[in-house]
């Protein structure tokens, strides 16, 4: 049977719009105004202090962004204790600093910090359709779900949404070793494959850098999603085919037989 590889977020259930959803939440919270403006100045300090945190390089940490950091497991996250505690006094400064760009009072930040907490924990669900489509999907394919993050919190994320049975393999960069852009992580896939006697037939995901990349690493067809109707599918491996679509529910694919390289949408 034939493999098709699934990325997570803005794929199977939404990220960026969850993550302004609750930032605008916690901005109302805290008395600060959520215009786009506002909104802006917070991501930007969201992913600028994350990129200066000492653990933003380590181990499965690496491939986390900066807005995942605001909100990661604390219990059973197979992380060291001075690095949890070290998160949590991340999220803090984070709220912190929003707070002080505004004149705010950045006492309030642990409010802030354990607010946004919540309000994106209550955000998680699947995107619409989505388990009608994989479901569909698995009747001719094997799933293989691939993904950058901390192994339990991607996991929690997908059990959420009641979708970690849709699965026959769970990949995260945490586990792996690897982000899905780098060869390493395409060559984790092919040792699996080989193992196994099974060939990937699609790669399916919203980014160009990582799922586009992982398509192009591991000589794969790819379905990218981008909603908004404009594509940019550029990709290192001129020999790899991209369809673009708006979201999984129009993936349609039956894979080929092995002697054919192009997938048919």
């Amino acid at each position: 049977m034939n493999v098709m590889i699934i990325d997570l977020d803005d794929t199977l259930i939404e990220d960026v719009q969850a993550v302004r959803a609750s930032i605008v939440q916690t901005l109302s919270t805290v008395a600060l105004p959520t215009d786009g403006e506002t909104i802006e100045l917070a991501l930007q300090l969201i992913r600028s202090m994350w990129k200066a945190h000492p653990h933003r390089h380590n181990g499965p940490l690496s491939h986390v962004s900066g807005w995942e950091a605001l909100w990661l497991p604390r219990e059973n996250a197979e992380l060291p204790g001075p690095v949890i505690e070290s998160l949590r006094q991340h999220e803090i400064q984070v709220w912190a600093a929003i707070l002080a760009s505004r004149e705010a009072d950045p006492a309030r930040a642990t409010t802030a910090a354990q607010t946004y907490r919540s309000f994106r924990n209550d955000l998680i669900r699947p995107l619409p359709d989505t388990q009608a489509t994989l479901a569909l999907l698995h009747r001719n394919h094997r799933l293989w779900l691939a993904t950058n993050g901390l192994p339990t919190h991607q996991q929690r994320k997908l059990a959420k949404a009641g979708l970690t049975g849709s699965f026959d393999r769970i990949l995260v960069s945490g586990d792996v070793g690897a982000a899905k852009s780098n060869p390493a992580f395409a060559s984790a896939i092919m040792r699996e494959l080989a193992r196994e006697g099974l060939r990937v037939c699609l790669v399916v995901g919203d980014s160009i850098t990582q799922d586009l990349q992982l398509a192009s690493n591991g000589g794969w067809a790819a379905a990218h999603i981008c909603p908004a109707g404009a594509c940019d599918g550029t990709v290192t491996n001129p020999e790899t085919t991209v369809t673009h679509i708006r979201s999984l529910s129009q993936v349609t694919c039956k894979c080929p037989p092995p002697a054919l390289r192009r997938s048919s949408l």
